[in-house]
């Protein structure tokens, strides 16, 4: 009997982790609002109904053969493929050329719960002991990029995303966060996506959305829970509030004679860029909802690469980390930084949530502080006072 139960308990572990990896998977599709709702409810029964079976069947060895097999996958995936995983994640290291540093303002403290909680039906979650969603860790990146050309050294672009708009928030909490981000000087503003949950809230969108300024302009993607609503009318509203929308298209910027190219999209919801046809640029950085796409804009060379979606799990065990993930890789992309070839990746874990609930996964907005490599700098700064020469020489 120790036997069986030694077996019996890994077995049901595995069981559990191949329901949670296709449920994260599911989520990662285009699937319909309805049909995401029976998919679960699917995954759900197929699970229930098969842990009695694995636990009251007697010794699996004695089970016919497609049970069996199921059985091993478990218990492989009990014992070797979540250890693999978990010492993957525990060694894993931010990639080289990246500084960061954060600090967190608590908006349940000042301005106080009043003022940021509102009455919407999942509003008693903000008050759960612990949940941090009314945290806001401003984070600063300092980014040192080889493919960087020197004009570009010293570019700010600053990233907001998953803001989920609705009622459990009062609008003050969004206003607090944009004037948050405002606060720092930016050359671009980003924002990847999730913009609400609820239509009632569009006109939450100009007065938060107009605070955000960039010296080269606004540029906004949607997300697939604007995708589930209106997404005419909320592109509409970004539009209003200043924000370009750059869903599957690419857009060329001049600055001080290097050219950028700054792409967006929100696939598989929204369209798709054409990667065939990347446009030529010394630089190119690309906005993406779903932090999936990035194996195939990294294939194409795209230079950096800002994501959402995925909330950092928005619940993060010790050990473990985040279990949920809406992504076809699982748990991979959670958070921060990932480098694939000359490509870097960073993952926000966002502002808000569907359901407003944070342990151990602070809500963030970041700015990006864009560095040539010191190579690269030498010749632009030697260029530029040849320039000032010729300019002096010629005014005198």
């Amino acid at each position: 009997m120790t036997v069986d139960w030694l077996i019996l308990i890994p077995l049901v572990v595995g069981h559990l982790s191949l329901f949670v990896l296709a449920l994260n998977i599911s989520h990662s599709t285009n699937m319909t609002e309805r049909m995401l709702g029976l998919s679960n409810l699917g995954l759900l029964s197929a699970t229930l109904i098969a842990l009695p079976f694995l636990v009251t069947q007697g010794p699996w060895t004695a089970w016919p053969l497609a049970p069996r097999l199921y059985a091993l996958l478990c218990l492989a995936t009990t014992l070797v493929g979540l250890p693999i995983v978990t010492l993957i994640r525990a060694f894993r290291r931010t990639p080289g050329g990246v500084e960061s540093r954060g600090e967190e303002v608590d908006l349940a403290v000042e301005p106080g719960l009043d003022r940021v909680v509102g009455d919407g039906k999942h509003r008693w979650l903000l008050h759960l002991p612990g949940n941090r969603s009314l945290r806001v860790r401003k984070v600063e990146c300092e980014l040192t990029l080889p493919g960087l050309p020197a004009a570009l050294d010293g570019l700010n672009v600053v990233q907001l995303t998953d803001l989920h708009f609705s009622h459990c928030y009062r609008r003050e909490f969004f206003e607090i966060v944009a004037d948050e981000a405002a606060r720092w000087d930016a050359d671009l503003v980003a924002f990847t996506g999730d913009l609400l949950d609820d239509l009632s809230t569009m006109e939450w969108v100009e007065p938060v959305f107009s605070k955000l300024r960039g010296r080269l302009g606004q540029f906004a993607i949607l997300g697939n829970h604007d995708h589930l609503l209106r997404p005419g009318r909320a592109r509409r509203a970004l539009e209003h509030a200043g924000f370009a929308d750059l869903e599957g298209r690419w857009e060329r910027i001049d600055v001080e004679g290097a050219t950028l190219a700054l792409g967006g999209t929100s696939a598989p919801w929204g369209p798709a860029l054409d990667h065939n046809a990347v446009p030529e640029a010394d630089f190119r950085i690309l906005l993406i909802h779903s932090p999936d796409q990035f194996p195939r804009a990294a294939s194409k060379g795209v230079d950096l690469v800002l994501a959402g979606h995925n909330h950092g799990g928005q619940i993060r065990l010790p050990v473990f980390g985040p279990i949920l993930m809406p992504s076809r890789y699982s748990r991979h992309f959670d958070r921060g930084f990932f480098r694939n070839g000359r490509s870097l990746l960073y993952v926000s874990q966002g502002v808000g949530g569907k359901h407003p609930i944070r342990y151990g996964c602070t809500p963030e907005i970041t700015r990006f502080t864009l560095r040539a490599t010191p190579a690269a700098r030498l010749p632009h700064a030697r260029e530029q006072a040849d320039v000032g020469l010729v300019r002096e020489s010629r005014i005198i």
